[in-house]
């Protein structure tokens, strides 16, 4: 006889899932900025590669809210104190940076390094509030 008992998620398919989506979003902006760099004369097709842009992003933070939607309390409590632990590093990060660059210190930051520093921040964020709780 056999059972209809369903398995539990072992988390692999959640991991495809984030990788998966990260990695079209780095397809989309890769595609997006290098186009973009180019000129195109055309605005319609200026604005379907920014459209792609940013909504090749949109997959990957719908991937990573099924991901702590999926976790139990104590997962998404972690989560919840890590992102806004790192929200508050960004824009500290952010600020000191805008100070920065209008004293002279240093020149434009870049976009990509804003992101870079979120992501990280994020990361380390996740680590040290894990690592609080338990």
């Amino acid at each position: 006889m056999a059972e209809n008992s369903e398995r539990p998620d072992s988390g692999l398919r959640r991991l495809a899932l984030i990788v998966g989506a990260f990695v079209l979003w780095f397809a989309t902006y890769v595609v997006a900025t290098r186009l973009l760099h180019r000129h195109p004369e055309s605005a319609v097709v200026r604005g379907t590669l920014a459209a792609l842009g940013v909504f090749g992003f949109v997959p990957w933070l719908m991937a990573i809210a099924r991901l702590i939607q999926s976790q139990d309390e104590f997962e998404r409590r972690i989560h919840l104190v890590a992102l806004a632990v790192a929200f508050g590093a960004t824009a500290l990060f952010i600020f000191a940076a805008d100070f920065l660059q209008r004293a002279g210190f240093v020149d434009y930051v870049l976009l990509r390094t804003i992101w870079m520093a979120m992501i990280v921040l994020w990361w380390i964020a996740i680590m040290v509030v894990s690592r609080f709780y338990r």
